[in-house]
Parts: C-alpha cells; sequence; structure tokens
C-alpha cells in the first residue's frame, strides 16, 4: 500500500508538535519534588450503568475490571494518589477506604444542563456518602448541583467537554459559553480523545480572557461567583478515562503541594491531592494519540462482553426506554454476542486476548497445540503480554503494530482458505449454473415465524438442488474463524473512530471559531476500476489527469495488482480477486478495509465520493459512517437497465434489484449522474431522493479530440468517394450492435456506396462479423488514434439504450463527426436533433435519418460545424467547477486561469 506522501508535515504534525510543546511546558511547571501524579478520571467495574441507551438494554456495564486490578495497574504506571470516578458513585473508593487505604472520594456525575436538555459529566471529589446521595438527586440540574459542590468546598472538573449527549444535534455556541462561567476546571487531556480534541479544548479555555467572562455573564445573567471561586482563573486537568485498565496512570495530572516531603509524613497523601485540586494547582500530562488507545479499549471491552454477557431477556429488550431502532440494534447484537459464544475456537482466541491485554503471558505449550498457521497470531498476542509486563515506551504503538500484524494474519489465512474452496473443480463448476436471478430470490425472507419452525424446503432449498449452489456450512468450514476474529479488530477500529469523530461538524466548527487547528478539506475518491477497459476507468483517468494537472486536495484510491500509483493516485493491492461467472464485466477485488481505514486519517481526508457500487462502495459507506463525514456516490451505470439487457432479470428480480441499489445509494449525502432521465429516476417516488442532493454533471472529451485533416485512406483504409458509417464502442449485444446489419441492409438499398466501419471489440464481435462480412473491423483502437478515426467518417450510428452519458458522442461532436442514437438518457441530452445529429425512437427513425443525412451533402458542413459548437458546451473548466461546487471543495483560484 502506498501512504499519501508528505502528510506528517501538516495537520496531524502541527498536532504533535503543539502538543508536544504544551506537554513539556506542563511538565516544567512544578518543581518534581513537590509533585503528585494522579490518574484523575478511571474507571473500575462498579461503573455499571453505561450512560449509553444500548448497554443498558443489553444490561452490560461499562467494564468487569477489579478494583485492586485498576489499583494495581495505576501504582505500576507511577501513581502517587488512588482515585475511581465511576458513574455516579464512589462505591470503589468507599470500599477501599474501608479497608484502610488512602484514597481520593471520586465519581464521574452525569449531569444535566436543562435549558439545552444536553447531558455532561463533571468530576467531583472529596465528598461524603451523604453527600453522594444528594449529588445523585442533584444532578438531573447542572446548576444546583454546581451550586452544591461552590457551597460545600468539593472540586469539580468537566470532563472531555467536547463530548456531550444531546438529543437535538450539535449544541449552539452559547451552551460552550455559558458552562464556561460555571467551571473553574477542565480536563483537557483525557486518554481516550484524540490529540485533535483535547488541543481544541485547551485552546479555547486559553481564550477565554476576564472580559470576555464578563460578557458572558452580562448575556446570561449570571454570576459566575455563585459557582466558581475564581471565575477568571481556569485550570487544566488530565486523565486516563480508562474503563478496562489497560492505560491506566498513563494520562494524569500533576498536582502542586509546596512543602511535599515534609508534609506527607503527617498528612494523608489523598488530603494533599484533594487540597491542591481545590487550588487549581495542576499540570495534566500523557501523549499525543489519535484513536489507538479507544480501539484497544473497545477491542478489550467486546472481548469482555463475549466472555461474560448473559441473555438480557426479551421482555427486557421489547420493554425498555428506547425507540424501535435501538432495541432492533440490542436484539441483533444479543444475538451476535450468543452466536459468537458458540464458536470455540473464536472464544479461546477472545480468552487469549483479553488475558495478554491484561499482561497474562500464555503458556508455551499451548503453542504447541495450534496449528501452524495460526502461531503467528499466538505469537502476537504473547508480544502484547510482554510489552504491557515490561512497561514499553510506546505501549500504544506496541500493541497497535501487534493487533495490525494479527489482523493481517487473520486475513491472509482467511483469503488463502477461501480461494482454495473456489479453485475446487466442483464449486466453479456449480457456480457456473448459478444466475443472479437465483441468487436475489435468497434475499427474500419470510415474514411468518411459523415458516422458522416448520422443518419443510422451501423454494431457496429447491433452488439450490437445482442450481447446484454449494452447501454452505461445508463451504464456511474453516472460514468462521479468521473472518469473526478480524472482523472483530475491524469493528473495534469502526468503533472507535465513530465515537470520536461522531461529532466531528462541532470540531470543524471550534476550531473555525477559534481560528486554530482547522481539518484540511481534502476528498479521498474510491474506485474498484481504473485500469480496466471500461467507461468507469476511461473517465477516472481523465479526471486523474485534470486532478493533477491543478494540483486539487483529491486523491483516487484504487485496489489492483496492476495499477502504478502516482500523483493522487494510492493504489491498494487486493486481498483477494475473482471472477464472477453472472457478471464477467468486472472482476472483484477485495480490499483491506483495516488499510483503507488507517489511510483516511493518514491522508486527512474529510470527504469521500466513490463510483462503482462494489466491496469500495461498501468502503466509502465503512468511512462515511465511522469517521461522519460527507460522502458522495458518482452513478456512471444505468444498473436497472443492465439488469434487464445484460443479466437477463425477470420483473421480480428487478424489483429486488431496484430496492436493493435504493438502500445502496441512500448510504450517501448526494448522487452524481450523467442525465435527466437518471435525475429524474433518483428523485421520483420509487426511489425518495430529494432532487437538491441529485446533481447532475457531465464528461469531457480530453483535449486531443478535435477535428483533424485526415484521408480515409489514411485512416479507414477506405476511398475518398466512399460515405462512412462508424460505430465505435464495445461490441455487446447491450450495445445494440446486433441491429446494425438490419440498419445496413436498409441504409445500403437506398445509399449503395455506404460502408460501415467498426472501430472496437468486445465479446459479440465474431457474431458481428459474420453478419456483416463487408463491414471494417478495425478490432480495439487506441484512445489517441480515435480522433483520426472520427475525423474520417461522416456519421457516427449509436445504436445503444444503455449509454448513461456516452463519451463516444461528445467525443465524436468534437471531432465534427455528426451523431444519429435513440432518445434515450445521455445522448439526447447531448446531441441537438436536427442540428448535431439526430435523435431517434426506433429503429425505423434511424434508417431513415442515415438515408437523409447522406442524401443532403450540402447539409452535411452544417451538421459538421454544429456538432463542434455543441461540444464546446462540454468544456471540462465548466464541469469540474461545477463539481467542484457540488462537492464544497472550490479552489481559491479560478480554474479557468490554471
Amino acid at each position: 500500500m502506498n501512504i499519501p506522501s508528505g502528510k506528517t508535515g501538516s495537520f496531524q504534525q502541527k498536532l504533535i508538535d503543539d502538543f508536544t510543546l504544551f506537554a513539556e511546558e506542563e511538565k516544567e511547571k512544578f518543581p518534581d519534588n513537590e509533585v503528585l501524579k494522579i490518574d484523575l478520571h478511571c474507571h473500575d467495574h462498579n461503573s455499571d450503568v453505561p450512560d449509553e441507551l444500548l448497554g443498558r438494554i443489553l444490561n452490560v456495564p461499562e467494564t468487569w475490571l477489579k478494583t485492586n486490578k485498576l489499583v494495581k495497574t495505576l501504582q505500576d504506571n507511577g501513581s502517587d494518589v488512588i482515585t475511581i470516578t465511576n458513574h455516579n458513585n464512589a462505591r470503589s473508593c468507599f470500599e477501599l477506604q474501608q479497608k484502610g487505604i488512602d484514597v481520593l472520594t471520586a465519581a464521574e456525575f452525569s449531569c444535566t444542563v436543562p435549558d439545552f436538555n444536553i447531558g455532561i459529566h463533571v468530576l467531583t471529589y472529596g465528598f461524603t456518602e451523604d453527600q453522594e446521595k444528594y449529588l445523585n438527586k442533584l444532578r438531573r440540574n447542572l446548576y444546583s448541583f454546581l451550586q452544591f459542590t461552590h457551597e460545600n468546598n468539593i472540586p469539580t472538573i468537566w470532563a472531555h467537554p467536547l463530548y456531550y449527549y444531546s438529543p437535538k444535534g450539535i449544541p449552539p455556541f452559547d451552551f460552550f459559553h455559558k458552562l464556561a462561567l460555571l467551571f473553574e476546571r477542565f480536563e483537557v487531556l483525557n486518554g481516550q480523545r484524540d490529540t485533535w480534541q483535547n488541543l481544541l479544548v485547551k485552546t479555547w479555555i486559553e481564550s477565554l480572557s476576564p472580559a470576555s467572562i464578563d460578557e458572558y455573564a452580562k448575556k446570561f445573567k449570571i454570576n459566575p461567583r455563585d459557582f466558581c471561586n475564581d471565575p477568571y482563573k481556569k485550570s487544566f486537568s488530565g486523565g486516563s478515562d480508562s474503563h478496562m485498565g489497560i492505560f491506566a496512570g498513563l494520562t494524569g495530572t500533576r498536582l502542586h503541594v509546596p512543602d511535599l516531603s515534609t508534609r506527607r509524613q503527617t498528612e494523608a497523601l489523598s488530603d494533599l491531592a484533594l487540597e491542591a485540586i481545590r487550588a487549581g494547582n495542576m499540570a495534566p500530562f500523557g501523549t499525543h494519540q489519535n484513536s489507538e488507545k479507544l480501539t484497544i479499549a473497545f477491542l478489550d471491552y467486546v472481548f469482555q462482553i463475549a466472555l461474560n454477557k448473559k441473555d438480557p431477556g426479551l421482555l427486557r429488550i421489547l420493554l425498555h426506554k428506547g425507540n424501535p431502532k435501538d432495541k432492533t440494534l440490542a436484539l441483533l447484537i444479543s444475538n451476535a454476542f450468543s452466536e459468537l459464544q458458540r464458536h470455540k475456537v473464536t472464544m479461546n482466541f477472545i480468552d487469549l486476548f483479553h488475558n495478554c491485554f491484561m499482561g497474562k503471558v500464555p503458556n508455551k505449550s499451548k503453542r504447541w497445540l495450534i496449528p501452524k498457521v495460526y502461531k503467528p497470531v499466538f505469537d502476537e498476542a504473547s508480544n502484547i503480554a510482554k510489552n504491557r509486563n515490561n512497561g514499553t515506551e510506546d505501549l500504544v504503538g506496541a500493541f497497535n503494530t501487534s493487533i495490525t500484524s494479527i489482523s493481517n494474519s487473520l486475513n491472509s489465512i482467511l483469503y488463502s482458505r477461501l480461494n482454495q474452496k473456489i479453485d475446487n473443480l466442483s464449486f466453479v463448476d456449480a457456480l457456473k449454473d448459478v444466475t443472479l436471478n437465483n441468487l436475489l430470490e435468497q434475499f427474500e425472507l419470510p415474514s411468518e415465524i411459523r415458516s422458522y419452525l416448520e422443518k419443510k424446503k422451501s423454494k431457496s432449498d429447491k433452488n439450490k438442488k437445482a442450481y447446484n449452489v454449494p452447501d454452505i456450512p461445508e463451504f464456511l468450514d474453516g472460514l468462521s474463524f479468521p473472518f469473526l476474529a478480524s472482523s472483530l479488530i475491524l469493528a473495534a477500529n469502526y468503533t472507535s473512530a465513530k465515537v470520536l469523530y461522531n461529532n466531528r461538524s462541532l470540531l470543524q466548527s471550534f476550531s473555525e471559531n477559534l481560528g486554530n487547528y482547522v481539518h484540511p478539506k481534502r476528498m479521498l475518491w474510491l474506485s474498484d476500476t481504473f485500469e480496466d477497459n471500461n467507461g468507469v476507468s476511461m473517465v477516472l483517468k481523465s479526471m486523474h489527469e485534470e486532478i493533477k494537472r491543478m494540483n486539487l486536495p483529491i486523491d483516487i484510491l484504487v485496489c489492483s495488482n496492476s495499477v502504478q500509483p502516482d500523483d493522487h493516485l494510492l493504489v491498494l493491492k487486493p486481498l483477494a480477486e475473482y471472477q464472477l461467472p453472472m457478471y464477467e464485466q468486472q472482476p472483484l477485488r477485495i480490499p483491506n478495509f483495516l488499510d483503507i481505514h488507517k489511510l483516511f486519517h493518514t491522508g486527512e481526508y474529510d470527504r469521500l465520493i466513490c463510483s462503482t457500487e462494489g466491496p469500495m462502495g461498501l468502503a466509502t459507506i465503512y468511512l462515511k459512517n465511522a469517521y461522519s463525514v460527507k460522502a458522495h456516490f458518482y452513478i456512471h451505470t444505468d444498473w436497472i437497465m443492465f439488469g434487464k439487457k445484460v443479466l437477463k432479470m425477470d420483473s421480480d428480480n428487478i424489483s429486488r434489484f431496484r430496492r436493493l441499489l435504493r438502500a445502496f445509494y441512500h448510504n450517501f449525502d448526494s448522487l452524481f449522474v450523467l442525465n435527466t432521465d437518471h435525475q429524474k429516476w433518483l428523485t421520483s417516488k420509487d426511489m425518495g431522493f430529494n432532487s437538491r442532493n441529485v446533481f447532475l454533471t457531465s464528461h469531457w472529451a480530453e483535449d486531443s479530440f478535435v477535428q483533424k485533416k485526415t484521408y480515409k485512406m489514411e485512416a479507414l483504409n477506405l476511398n475518398e468517394e466512399a460515405k462512412v458509417l462508424l460505430f465505435a464502442g464495445r461490441i455487446s449485444h447491450e450495445k445494440g450492435v446486433m441491429e446494425l446489419p438490419e440498419i445496413m441492409e436498409k441504409v445500403k438499398n437506398a445509399i449503395p456506396d455506404i460502408h460501415l466501419v467498426v472501430a472496437g471489440s468486445g465479446p459479440a464481435e465474431e457474431e458481428l462479423r459474420a453478419a456483416l462480412p463487408d463491414a471494417t473491423f478495425l478490432g480495439w483502437v487506441d484512445h489517441h488514434d480515435l480522433p483520426a478515426i472520427y475525423s474520417a467518417a461522416d456519421l457516427l450510428v449509436l445504436p445503444s439504450k444503455f449509454d448513461t452519458f456516452s463519451c463516444v458522442v461528445l467525443e465524436s461532436l468534437s471531432c465534427g463527426l455528426p451523431v444519429v442514437a435513440y432518445d434515450t438518457k445521455g445522448p439526447k441530452d447531448i446531441i441537438e436533433h436536427g442540428k448535431s445529429g439526430f435523435v431517434v425512437s426506433n429503429r425505423t427513425e434511424m434508417i431513415e435519418s442515415i438515408k437523409s443525412y447522406f442524401r443532403k451533402p450540402g447539409a452535411q458542413i452544417a451538421f459538421k460545424e454544429m456538432a463542434i459548437l455543441r461540444s464546446k458546451d462540454y468544456a471540462k473548466e465548466r464541469i469540474m467547477q461545477q463539481f467542484l461546487e457540488d462537492v464544497e471543495l472550490v479552489p481559491d483560484v479560478n480554474i479557468g486561469s490554471i
């Protein structure tokens, strides 16, 4: 995989540099001999009621981590003082105190800001058991909660201020301005948040001047001294926010306690820590990170759920608070984990991984019992435990390297085994009998519960037998474990990105408002095809050249074994490549989704576009949802027409196919279409797209497509007097080529000296040659040689009813060659009937138009002039300008001046 060059020197590098400087300044803030290290934000098993609704429906805690294990990890990682901030309770702190252990009482309270109906987390320290009960009553109103803590000298910290719970979406800036009056302390370094969010919080707090505090107090009619001792003094804190215990203590706060060496002899360290927090004598510490810690935490959380989950019960799911979508998702997740728990090999893997995260090195004897192919996975898991125990400096990086290596090993095993099964002769023979019609029928699941209970053969069972569909359980044997295990790793990466960037629009607004850390505007364009001889590839190649010429912030990403990387062209090697018998026109290439996931972040992209409905289309949907970015889709193909004409689908399956397409396209924020018919169809009741989100675009002819002074003998090996009717394109049935014999027969009766030239190749070539023995077949013609052929011909015929745009029409017009085509989709939008060509309704009209054209030699000059004039309406400068506006990526300079 080639990673975009130069990216570490831009946005991400600025984050790293600024964070490093901030961390160094905070470290120098207080003398080392007067500092207590503490992790002010960590959790154990008593965080047993999650804030997230899904967790409550499933009846799972946020962690199963035992208190003693958390305390040991904190101590091993250098914490001088212990505190545990469980959600809405301090049970762990009180239990430790009852055992005589010095602990700072704390909890993370979920509070509601009533006038905004937004939930936030407030870290709270130094309260009693009676005060805890009262705080839990008050937390439904943040203002009452903070007035009580202020009156009772209980210090509070606003935890991860840019992470909140809001049913109405992004909070207004007034929300943050108002809360800035209420808090003195802010968590600016949260170990589960990325550096971008942490630095945004830090920069915002630093921007709060006395004048702005006074302005907000006047605006909101609040006396900040009702909540703060000194509203003008804002302090920073840090905490790991660790739930799994893996990184507890690696992020935290250095508390300044003057004369510490003396005072610690007579005073409890928890009391000294509380004093420093109250005074705001705090300096956060930690390291730069993106989503790696959160990914590892989620991965271990999934492992813990799999190891500990019990059936929540159907009635609990159905009767719990939440909408039908939440409950359906909970039911699916519950069943998924139940199935996972039944898979012994995968559960052994999960148990191994979880123990390694906890620092338990597996016994070497276990390695002897593991199949050879899985030994690299075992070894990397062992490395995780060893790195945890050795206190590796870059523990996060070491973990991430091992997890990525394990994922790659599992994918290699999965696709190696899959290829072996596909290479099995009986399986290949069976697939030859499978059509898209009988495959689509499998998408229909019975809606009646009884049909799942009765043991009788269904229609799909009969179809499997009739079409020799392979036995699925037998086929999946040996594939389940590597698939499930690698999917868990990908799911953890997805979830961490989703949690971090779910509020991306707020982060962007915040950065723009602050004038700092504004994320670059860059788009990643994904495609399953680039080197193949098809219309999509040709368009993408032209687009790539224009992107390079203008140096636009757009990169094209393709999955290929043969394409060579280039500027603005990134290439992923496929994990596997298959040729589907029911769709031989395009190989199916499987990309590594984890590589794509990381590439999107490394390349600093913030939007997406895709050109194909295959695996890269699914990858685009994955990235859109993981990173909460806009995604567009560029529709090149009329799949309904393709399904009817090429794949021979029946009416029932066309309906199913349409619903699948509708579901797929509705994952995107906007669609680009190449003709008005497609635009009308997508905005119709059947498809349901908003007309504002369906953009009409077009292709352009390359600069080489201009009228040339070319002789027919030189270009076509024909006399200059010959009347040349040209067909250019793929020779296949969907292009309507088998209409050409009848057209030529009837035209030739009226125009005896007419001659047909066919430029192209395809699956129907031999059939067409047999039907047109007098025609000239040029075979596949290099793109650069086409202008001379267009210029030498007299008229282009396009009998296709399939083209969504038809680049060949535009190329032809650009070379001064008029076109006769059917009144369908792209051609009818491009050709001006009776001026630059003919738009006809049926074969008879096409024949008559050809006759009329050749019977009037004098009119041909005007047609050719109008053809060139019409082609200029498709100037690439105008098309690119509109395209960039539609994807909200307009450059600072005018495109035409570049």
